[in-house]
């Protein structure tokens, strides 16, 4: 149908009613300037107007651009029922270009809801459309978008081929302002594979293409990817003006499309730059704004970067919490697919909780002088029995967090009850027997994606409802707290204690037998027996030939690169182990690693000149500098990590779980 302009005319007054062309233009011009109120109501006024019912393609345009200003204003509903309405009506009349186009923009709905299969989809059927109509355009834009698809789930070779022929076809169209949509995802791209002089070129262009259209909205986007971009290369000055400036074209626009990401962005700053109490201000600001828009992405991310706040707070439930959030909303990303870099950052995630855990239970140990090194080898050993058991490696992985949380109650003992060389008080007992659920109350507030409560409540149940705290008997006990309560006995009775010797592995099982179908259940035992002979022949021995660390509890670990180190003698300048240790730490690590597949790395740090500063100063000072640089290392690397002193001025830190990008 041709639009026409009419002219009403009577006695008094000459009113002229716009056409669907001029209303359009009207609509358009409103949404460029970010008025998307004002646009949809023109773009509702322009379908109005058509009267000819067989101008099906018209009307279908229409409802689409009406359904995107309801998605940039986070009206998901409404612009879903838009798009299906322009769907059926494009179908009606066989126009495909029309349809295709349709169905890519409720694809770009469901990707921003976090349903990337159902994305995935839609752009391929929306991709069938526009090549059978010779759709060049919707082609191009459908390649772009897949791309964004194949970026999200790792596969960035296929993401880059994707934007570079979408790119080349919109420049073949003359399009600008998809021209400049296809650089900034290729700037992403680049930014991402930390290819720099790539990424800046793309942004580059992208930025001139949108300031000489005037499109605001699209330079506001460019602003804050730029300021991702250098927020990855720690150009925190540079980022910050980039977020500033997004933001006041989002103040100038009432686009607020942008400013969850700006907010997190300026969270991460604040963050890096000192300003702690900031960065949880943005942080909290940006987790708003992916709750109102539904946007799962954002709130993943922004869960992961305030736990990475915590941590550097020292605040261990905190983390805890805010790992746990982000690992489910990653997790719900995957879409029930493989997306290869939720994977990677899940993985990321779940190494963190190792982290944090260790550093409690090591928190615990510091009160403790006679449990140093207790949680991780009853982790050790409680995992290699439940491994026995027909645990799955993901359920291993949470069991092995709760093991190493089992005793986290322990923190709010006083250090005399703890330490107490003697018996025990009855009210001093009934203090330690407190911790079980001391224990529970600190991890209560925290949603583990598997439940680790039961093995914090109840690993000092017995078998025979004897135990503590509730007196449970036989299967009411949770099988995770029968398996923790077998590994808890054993490494007591083969550790020192206040109040006793260690016992060696065959003493400790010999006395554990007397108490199968009492302490212990008989099928967790039976497990424990099937794996102990193995088990503790790949540990590491007590040397009988070191009359210094012959009484020393050594941890009785399985091979993994999650061991610590063993108890052997320390030098007495820097407190570090010194080679020996280091070298049979190594080959455990390096043994494990043919099975586990786990990368591993080594830091060696040698001191230039140090002969000469003995010279010069004395030894007395070249010691001080030993002790220095000793201390250093220890502050900056992970509780995981194996510090020893190699020699006169070289020292080695094996780093288990870690690539050489990382290290």
């Amino acid at each position: 149908m041709k639009s026409v302009g009419l002219t009403l005319v009577s006695s008094t007054v000459s009113v002229t009613v716009p056409t669907v062309d001029e209303l359009i233009a009207e609509a358009q011009a409103a949404e460029k300037v970010g008025n998307r109120e004002e646009a949809r109501c023109c773009f509702e006024r322009a379908l109005y107007c058509i009267r000819d019912t067989a101008d099906g393609a018209r009307a279908s345009t229409i409802l689409r651009w009406i359904a995107r200003t309801h998605m940039a204003d986070v009206h998901m509903d409404a612009a879903l029922d838009c798009l299906a309405a322009a769907i059926a009506i494009a179908e009606q009349w066989g126009d495909e270009a029309a349809a295709g186009s349709a169905i890519n923009v409720e694809a770009v709905i469901r990707w921003q809801l976090g349903e990337l299969d159902e994305a995935e989809r839609l752009y391929l059927v929306a991709r069938s459309y526009a090549l059978r109509a010779g759709d060049a355009k919707l082609a191009a834009m459908t390649a772009q978008n897949l791309g964004v698809i194949a970026n999200v789930r790792g596969d960035t070779d296929e993401a880059q081929r994707n934007y570079e022929a979408s790119l080349a076809e919109y420049r073949l169209l003359g399009l600008a302002k998809d021209v400049s949509v296809a650089l900034n995802n290729l700037g992403l791209l680049h930014t991402q594979l930390e290819r720099w002089a790539d990424a800046e070129r793309c942004f580059s262009e992208a930025v001139q293409i949108s300031d000489a259209m005037g499109d605001l909205s699209a330079r506001m986007l460019l602003d804050v990817n730029l300021a991702e971009m250098w927020v990855s290369r720690q150009d925190f000055a540079k980022a910050q003006l980039s977020v500033r400036h997004a933001l006041e074209l989002s103040t100038r626009t009432g686009d607020a499309s942008s400013v969850g990401q700006a907010s997190k962005l300026l969270g991460v700053i604040a963050r890096e730059t000192g300003d702690p109490s900031e960065a949880e201000t943005q942080f909290g600001r940006a987790e708003e704004i992916a709750a109102a828009r539904g946007d799962v992405l954002l709130a993943a991310e922004v869960a992961r970067e305030s736990g990475e706040l915590a941590r550097r707070q020292g605040r261990n439930s905190l983390v805890l919490q805010h790992l746990n959030r982000s690992h489910r909303l990653f997790t719900q990303l995957r879409a029930r697919r493989d997306l290869a870099d939720i994977g990677k950052r899940t993985g990321r995630l779940e190494d963190e909780f190792l982290q944090v855990a260790r550093r409690w239970g090591e928190s615990i140990e510091a009160k403790d002088r006679y449990t140093q090194g207790h949680c991780v080898r009853v982790a050790d050993l409680a995992c290699a029995i439940a491994a026995d058991m027909g645990f799955a490696n993901q359920e291993l992985f949470w069991f092995r967090i709760g093991a190493l949380l089992h005793d986290v109650g322990k923190l709010v003992i006083p250090e005399d009850v703890l330490n107490k060389p003697g018996k025990l008080t009855d009210e001093e007992w009934m203090l330690m027997r407190s911790h079980t659920t001391a224990g529970v109350e600190m991890l209560s507030g925290i949603e583990f994606p598997w439940d680790v409560l039961p093995i914090v409540r109840s690993h000092h149940e017995r078998w025979d409802g004897k135990g503590y705290p509730h007196g449970l008997a036989g299967d009411e006990i949770p099988l995770v707290a029968r398996i923790l309560c077998i590994a808890d006995v054993y490494d007591a009775l083969t550790s020192v204690r206040s109040y006793k010797r260690a016992m060696t592995h065959a003493q400790a099982v010999e006395v554990m037998r007397g108490d199968i179908g009492t302490m212990f259940d008989p099928e967790a035992f039976a497990a424990f027996d099937r794996i102990s002979g193995s088990w503790i022949q790949r540990a590491i021995p007590t040397p009988a030939d070191d009359p210094a660390v012959a009484t020393a509890t050594f941890p009785l670990a399985p091979v993994t690169t999650d061991a610590v180190a063993p108890a052997w003698d320390l030098d007495d300048l820097t407190q570090m182990p010194l080679r020996r240790a280091f070298r049979m730490t190594a080959e455990r690590v390096l043994e494990a690693r043919q099975t586990t597949g786990r990368p591993v790395s080594l830091l060696v740090i040698d001191i230039d000149h140090f002969k000469l500063v003995n010279d010069a100063f004395g030894h007395l000072q070249g010691d001080d500098v030993l002790r220095t640089i000793a201390d250093v290392v220890r502050v900056q690397t992970r509780p995981s990590d194996f510090i020893a002193r190699y020699a006169g001025d070289e020292f080695v830190v094996l780093l288990p779980g870690t690539g050489l990008e990382q290290a």
